[in-house]
Order: C-alpha cells, then sequence, then structure tokens
C-alpha cells in the first residue's frame, strides 16, 4: 500500500493527542511496545487500587480501554498505520486478559483495516539490504560526482563510468537507464538521512537540547557530503512511477510520527505551538540558505563555523517578543480561549 504524504497543522486541539501518540512511538512510527506495555499495564494497576469489587473494576477498565484504544487506532488508521494498530490492539488484549479481563470492544471498521494489513503486509520492519556491493557503492559515488557537477541531462553513463573507473556495461547490469541510477541513488541516500534524523529524535533528552543536536548533525552531513547535497538541491526529485516527490516530502512520508514525537518531548512547553511542518521547512530553508553563500564562497572555511550564527538566530531570533512588543502567531486554541473570554 503506498503511503500518502499528510501534513497536519500542528498549533490546534490535537496537541495533547500528538504529545501522547508521540511517546509511544520512533519519529519514523516503529511502535515502543515495552513503553506502550507499561501504560497500559500502569492505568489498569490504578483501575485496580480505585476499584476494589471485580464487576466494578472490569466496567470501569473496559470502558477506558475501550474508548483509549478506538481514539488511538482511530488515529493510527487514518494514517495508513494498520501495522502499528495490530500490535496496539495485541498489547491491550494481552494486558487486559492479564487483569482478568473477559473482553474488550473493537469497531468492526478498524478490525477489518487490521486483519487486511496483517494478510497484506509482512510483519516485522522494512527490509532494507544489509550492505551494497563494493561496485554498486563505487558507480553510487561516481554518480553523485556527475550529477552535481554537470546535472542530470548533462550526466552521462559514459561520464559515470569513467568517473567509477569500470566499463559501462557493468553499470548497466545493475542499473537499466540513468533514471534507474538516480533513483536507486537517491532512494539510498535519502534512507541514511531518515535514519539519522530517527536516531537522534529517538533519544529521551530535552526539546532544546533534541533541537540543537538535529541542527547541528544536518550541518556537519551537509559538509561532509557537499556533493550529495547539492545533487538533493539541483535535482532533489525522487521519480518513481512517473511521480515526482520533493526531498523534504520524503522525509515527512518515512518519519509518520516525528512531529507526535517532538511534541511529547515538549514537556515543559519550551517550545511555541506553532504550525509544526511550516516552522521545519522554514529552518531547513533558513539552513539551505547559510549553505547556498558557502558554496558561494567557494566552500572556503568549514560550514560548521556558521552554526554559533545558526543557532542564535534559531532559537533567540533577531529580537525578543519584550523588543517587538508583538506576538505574531497565536495557536487557534489561543484564539478560541481569548473568544471565549470576550463573550462571558
Amino acid at each position: 500500500m503506498k503511503k500518502k504524504i499528510v501534513i497536519e497543522k500542528s498549533g490546534g486541539r490535537n496537541l495533547l493527542l500528538y504529545a501522547e501518540v508521540g511517546k509511544f512511538f520512533s519519529p519514523d512510527g516503529i511502535l515502543c511496545q515495552d513503553v506502550f506495555e507499561k501504560f497500559v499495564r500502569e492505568k489498569f494497576q490504578q483501575f485496580r487500587t480505585e476499584f476494589e469489587a471485580e464487576d466494578e473494576f472490569a466496567e470501569k477498565a473496559g470502558d477506558w480501554i475501550y474508548e483509549y484504544i478506538s481514539r488511538l487506532l482511530g488515529y493510527l488508521n487514518e494514517r495508513g498505520m494498520t501495522r502499528a494498530s495490530a500490535r496496539i490492539l495485541k498489547i491491550a488484549a494481552t494486558e487486559s486478559s492479564r487483569f482478568g479481563l473477559k473482553k474488550i470492544t473493537v469497531s468492526p471498521e478498524y478490525m477489518e483495516d487490521i486483519l487486511s494489513s496483517i494478510n497484506i503486509v509482512p510483519a516485522g520492519r522494512d527490509n532494507r539490504k544489509d550492505g551494497i556491493a563494493e561496485k554498486r557503492s563505487r558507480i553510487f559515488t561516481a554518480a553523485i560526482k556527475v550529477f552535481a557537477e554537470e546535472g542530470f541531462h548533462g550526466a552521462t553513463i559514459d561520464k559515470i563510468a569513467s568517473a567509477a573507473g569500470i566499463g559501462k556495461g557493468s553499470i548497466y547490469r545493475y542499473f537499466k537507464s540513468k533514471e534507474v541510477l538516480l533513483d536507486e541513488l537517491l532512494t539510498e541516500k535519502f534512507t541514511e538521512i531518515v535514519d539519522r534524523i530517527n536516531k537522534i529524535a529517538s533519544k529521551d533528552s530535552s526539546v532544546l537540547e533534541l533541537s540543537r543536536e538535529m541542527i547541528e548533525s544536518w550541518i556537519f552531513f551537509i559538509q561532509d557530503n557537499h556533493l550529495l547535497y547539492r545533487l538533493i538541491q539541483s535535482e532533489a526529485i525522487f521519480r518513481r512511477s512517473g511521480r515526482q516527490i520533493f526531498f523534504y516530502d520524503y522525509l515527512i512520508a518515512r518519519l509518520p510520527m516525528f512531529k507526535e514525537r517532538i511534541v511529547s518531548l515538549n514537556r515543559d512547553n519550551k517550545l511555541k505551538t506553532t504550525d509544526f511542518y511550516t516552522v521545519c521547512y522554514g529552518v531547513l530553508g533558513f539552513i539551505d540558505g547559510v549553505v547556498h553563500k558557502w558554496y558561494r564562497c567557494e566552500m572556503d572555511y568549514p560550514l560548521t563555523d556558521e552554526i554559533p550564527v545558526i543557532l542564535e538566530v534559531l532559537f533567540n531570533g533577531f529580537v525578543g517578543e519584550s523588543i517587538t512588543r508583538q506576538r505574531f502567531f497565536i495557536p487557534s486554541e489561543e484564539k478560541e480561549e481569548r473568544r471565549g473570554d470576550n463573550e462571558q
């Protein structure tokens, strides 16, 4: 099943749900089973403490698990994450049985989606190759250089073969065409970038520390892979089945729980409630501009020298609210609260 790219505004009423869901998932959408198991177990234990009578406990705990699971499954199924729904449901059933509940109720619609996903999609994470052959690695290294310097249309298999030090026929044994080569090259490199982001965002650190580490890591990555980054920016489309997907959209599609994870780590409300993806695109775009300046200067200084300026602008801005005496963005839920106060 092809995933649909979903970009949602994060400044509204679903913020609490994002924060809760984000605790249970890594940014790439993998369920942290032990975290969810512990959460359900502690909830059931709380009901057991509050309601000593078995029938009362069963009623209250059963109502809670039905309402909670329905809300969670609805959210996951809307995002096409039915495999995660199946694991959620299994954990809920296991913990319910452990506490003596005879049954849990699930919407037939959700159950149908879950069973369909189990039949169609094999269990487990994406099957990724453990490594690539040495020759494919040489081809990819050469292709990055040629595509970045010549552009897609100017690059040829002959030039790539020459840069790789192999025969043109060897490249055609691995890749049917220049288009296929670029597709597979970008797919592999995009996956590496996603894994890098996911590893950082999966840490249980403060949201400010995590944000800083991600920005610094991205700058180091660009400095170490400046030809690949130039290729991403100039030919940054993921050509597959006649569609064109931009690099940042690819990241969003492969990190379906990134927003929820960040919101869940914003425990002390240190980050403002703004439109999440507008901020993400803005941060990446700002860094793009800094990198383009670096290119224009012929990379005659380390790109990492720009990190203090980037952090200063992104974290502290040009001026503060105390100076401007203005707020340029107000979350929708705060607008509703103000509207309600005015009506009273």
